[in-house]
């Protein structure tokens, strides 16, 4: 029978949110007709983080957990979870139960339509008028810098095929932004509105420092415009020196008996030019930054255990095949 993977990372989720989880998505699954399969990745949570997904793994034949090493991130998380997943078709929550597992079947009929990805447009979101200006600044700055389109109601709740699978499977890049690569892959995409669910227990861990820092890691990750765009301030700030330069010139020929502008404003101008310069020196520094840790080669992510049908790999002894990635 053909399988369906359901991958999501986990970071310091309550127990009774992981069961309310996994009895959901079996309910959401039985009625399409494939063999279930559902992964918990432990992202370096607290320790009765993963004593509830053992537990799971224990009562649910269905059920596989892995636990990495630490916190390595959310998307790294994902990419655990995805190289494990044996599905021919892998859909990608979030634990929090915002992703709605209802959505499931209408993922995996309109995969079925023909299309190798399927996202999740999110709908009716709780959210305040400031909030929906900062995103929408957010979001166009985002597309701007990074060269790519990401819709705000969009996150990681997808569906791939297997052959979406092997192709991310295989992309080297150490930051894998799961969103990015997939787009990248360039397979035919499809998308879905849903409603957003609501969290039910606990609180959410995913602030916007956290969303800032993600961002900068899909602009420096994806895209070299910031480069671009320091070039052509260079280049401005060229143009209108020498403008400045002309003015200067011609109002000293017209009137001669006037003194030449004093030395606040050349200070003012070195200190603009030293500033912008050094923000285009960061701005290399960070590309080159990402190469050097590039070129290290270290994995994406450390498994330090795992478990399925209540069997548990511990400490430095996970099987080869999870041990790193």
């Amino acid at each position: 029978m053909p399988k369906i993977s359901v991958v999501s990372p986990v970071y310091n989720e309550l127990e009774v949110t992981l069961t309310a989880l996994v009895d959901r998505v079996a309910v959401a699954v039985a009625s399409i007709p494939l063999e279930l399969e559902i992964v918990l990745v432990d992202d370096g949570s607290r320790q009765e983080t993963w004593d509830a997904i053992f537990d799971l793994c224990r009562q649910r034949p269905d059920v596989k957990g892995i636990r990495l090493a630490r916190n390595f991130g959310q998307h790294a998380a994902i990419a655990a979870g995805i190289d494990q997943a044996t599905g021919d078709w892998v859909v990608v929550m979030d634990s929090d139960l915002q992703d709605r597992p209802e959505v499931i079947p209408r993922l995996y009929h309109k995969s079925r339509e023909g299309y190798d990805v399927v996202f999740v447009s999110r709908e009716l979101r709780p959210e305040s008028a400031f909030y929906r200006l900062l995103a929408f600044v957010f979001y166009r700055t985002l597309n701007f810098l990074s060269g790519q389109y990401y819709e705000r109601r969009q996150a990681n709740f997808s569906i791939l095929t297997r052959q979406v699978v092997e192709a991310f499977c295989r992309v080297p890049d150490r930051d894998r932004f799961y969103g990015g690569v997939v787009r990248w892959l360039g397979f035919r995409t499809s998308l879905i509105n849903a409603q957003h669910g609501e969290r039910q227990y606990g609180k959410t861990t995913y602030d916007f420092r956290g969303r800032l820092r993600l961002a900068f890691r899909i602009i420096f990750g994806f895209s070299s415009r910031l480069l671009h765009t320091s070039i052509v301030a260079g280049l401005l700030m060229a143009v209108l020196s020498f403008g400045a330069a002309i003015v200067i010139v011609m109002d000293k020929i017209i009137h001669p008996s006037l003194p030449v502008p004093g030395w606040p404003s050349v200070m003012t101008a070195v200190f603009f030019t030293a500033g912008v310069t050094n923000v285009m020196l960061g701005l290399v520094g960070v590309y080159v930054g990402n190469l050097f840790e590039q070129s290290k080669r270290r994995p994406i992510y450390v498994v330090a255990q795992t478990a399925a049908l209540g069997r548990e790999s511990v400490g430095n002894t996970p099987p080869p095949d999870l041990a790193v990635k």
